[in-house]
């Protein structure tokens, strides 16, 4: 019995004595109180809290003591967790899974494979991170990493994720990323950036204030600094995937100008002008007046070194309305905005009152008709055939069909001088007539004789290319039956029109004084067809026409097959047939 009620005792004691505790602990938290009662004003909530915290710890004491003492549970509950703890360790330690509570680029990775792992973060990578570029304080673009050139290295991450085992139990670990540079890839993205960067240096100009022109000053240019920007980007990429951010680097130059003021009087002149713009067609001797505004015209100026001058680009927006009313004639015609701004600018500098524009041709195309040879085209078109052979590389001219589409080269290379616009001659190769006008007013009227059937003179738009007093030439026909000693004609007054051939030119002479010592198709104004492709007048008219003719003067040669391309070629053309020439 002894045996028996001795734990017994010792439970109650133990039961009386924490009984005893707890009672000293409450009696001494009440005399406290009453004690400070007289300071409760000043220190209630501090005085409060305390007693409540120790109560509180009484109650948790009390009860882990009744579990410990009163029942097995805690320990096997303990022992269960214990298990399975362990359990779970070794499970990591001995499987090829990371770890738990590890983490990489925002994304949890435990319980993964290194494979598994390593196509997560690629994923995150892909879908979730992406860099903003950074322009003076402003957004640019948001692009992927990969763009900049940034790369992760997603193996190696995975890889230290697994290593790390279970160093993030219990407050994690988290994988920074591993990147890679790429400069090959930046540079190209750069690259492609600098148009979007730069803006150009601004040259002082001008600009109207209500009815005053004041002077506006330069300002210098924003370009991209590929080199430095790549630098900085090279050297730390961690820190632009940390920041989600690549600022761009600049650099600028100043104007050439900056004070407007100097010329802001002869800029006011000018714009007050009464400037012409004027467009002029060779081809069709057509003049086009083109009216602009006085604002238009300010912000065409700019102030140079040493006056005003036309800005660059800054005639763009002109030309490109001037193209779409051109475009609406249905030829295909243009005015080049360097040109517009050089001939500007020229009148600007000779302080003249008019500006006149060449107006030019596009490349075009040519149907093939029933009957079309290669020689046959080159006459209906007005483009000696050798261009046109020139514009098709590898067409056999043997095999056309109708129907077939071929290129047609840009006119203009018939016409490598500027265009005098106040002169024009025109010869009619069907009554071998020619005619020349100075400011719409005849000055020449006499016949000519052209091309033989083998050496056809060719018809289309052309001008006086060269001056030469006296020429020479030759042909087969002069050679001995051997074919070896050929003889060499003579002319005079020589103005070449246009190249057979390279090398070989046609063109305007006088009479032609054979080796034989007589006249090639007894003389020039016999209106024979006797030349090898010349048009040749007597030397009295000849002579005359290479005096007045000066170089860029336009030759409009029209046939039946070419007809008329101006109103002077009609107004000849009708002319000549009216007098039965």
């Amino acid at each position: 019995m002894d045996d028996y009620n001795k734990p017994v005792a010792r439970k109650t004691a133990s039961v009386r004595e924490r009984q005893a505790q707890r009672y000293r602990r409450k009696h001494a938290f009440v005399t406290l109180k009453e004690e400070g009662s007289a300071k409760i004003s000043t220190v209630t909530a501090p005085l409060e809290n305390s007693v409540m915290t120790q109560r509180l710890k009484v109650m948790v004491g009390d009860t882990l003591w009744y579990l410990l003492k009163r029942t097995p549970l805690v320990k096997i509950i303990a022992g269960v967790l214990g298990l399975t703890l362990l359990f779970t360790i070794a499970s990591f330690v001995f499987s090829d899974k990371i770890a738990p509570n590890v983490w990489a680029l925002d994304t949890a990775i435990s319980g993964l494979t290194i494979e598994q792992a390593q196509a997560a973060l690629l994923a995150a990578w892909q879908d979730e991170v992406k860099i903003m570029v950074m322009l003076e304080d402003k957004t640019l673009q948001q692009v992927p990493p990969e763009q900049v050139g940034l790369l992760l290295d997603a193996k190696q991450m995975a890889e230290m994720a697994f290593g790390a085992r279970l160093s993030g139990i219990p407050m994690g670990v988290y994988i920074d990323p591993i990147i890679t540079f790429d400069a090959g890839a930046a540079q190209r993205y750069l690259l492609n950036l600098t148009e979007t960067v730069y803006i150009p240096p601004y040259e002082a100009g001008y600009a109207w204030e209500g009815a005053v022109l004041v002077g506006i000053p330069g300002r210098a240019s924003r370009e991209l600094d590929v080199a430095l920007t790549l630098q900085r980007l090279s050297q730390d990429p961690d820190s632009v995937v940390e920041n989600r951010q690549l600022t761009l680097l600049t650099m600028s130059t100043p104007p050439n100008v900056m004070d407007p003021q100097p010329y802001l009087a002869q800029a006011e002149a000018f714009v007050i002008s009464n400037f012409q713009i004027i467009g002029y067609d060779p081809f069709s001797d057509e003049i086009i007046p083109w009216a602009t505004t006085q604002d238009e015209m300010t912000r065409w100026l700019a102030a140079g070194a040493n006056g005003i001058i036309v800005r660059p680009n800054a005639l763009e927006p002109f030309a490109d309305a001037i193209n779409a009313r051109l475009k609406e004639s249905g030829k295909p015609r243009y005015l080049d905005p360097q040109e517009v701004a050089n001939a500007i600018n020229d009148a600007i500098v000779t302080k003249n009152d008019r500006a006149v524009l060449r107006i030019r041709y596009l490349p075009g195309q040519y149907e093939i008709a029933d009957g079309d040879i290669g020689y046959e085209i080159g006459r209906k078109t007005g483009l000696p055939f050798g261009m046109i052979e020139a514009a098709n590389p590898g067409l056999n001219w043997n095999q056309l069909y109708i129907g077939q589409t071929i290129n047609l080269p840009s006119r203009d290379a018939l016409l490598p001088q500027t265009p005098v616009s106040t002169k024009r001659i025109i010869v009619d190769l069907d009554r071998l007539w020619l005619v020349a006008y100075e400011n719409n007013q005849m000055v020449f009227n006499y016949p000519i004789s052209s091309g033989r059937g083998e050496a056809p003179t060719f018809p289309g738009i052309f001008q006086i290319l060269t001056h030469t007093d006296v020429a020479y030439g030759s042909s087969f026909t002069l050679c001995d039956d051997a074919g070896l000693n050929c003889g060499q004609w003579e002319m005079e007054w020589f103005m070449g029109v246009y190249e057979v051939v390279p090398g070989l030119m046609n063109g305007f002479h006088g009479d032609v004084l054979l080796p034989n010592g007589a006249l090639l198709g007894g003389g020039g104004g016999a209106r024979s067809r006797s030349t090898f492709g010349c048009v040749m007048a007597d030397n009295t008219n000849a002579k005359a026409l290479y005096d007045w003719a000066e170089l860029g003067t336009v030759v409009e040669i029209i046939s039946s097959q070419f007809p008329p391309q101006s109103a002077l070629g009609q107004q000849a053309y009708e002319f000549i047939r009216a007098n039965s020439f």
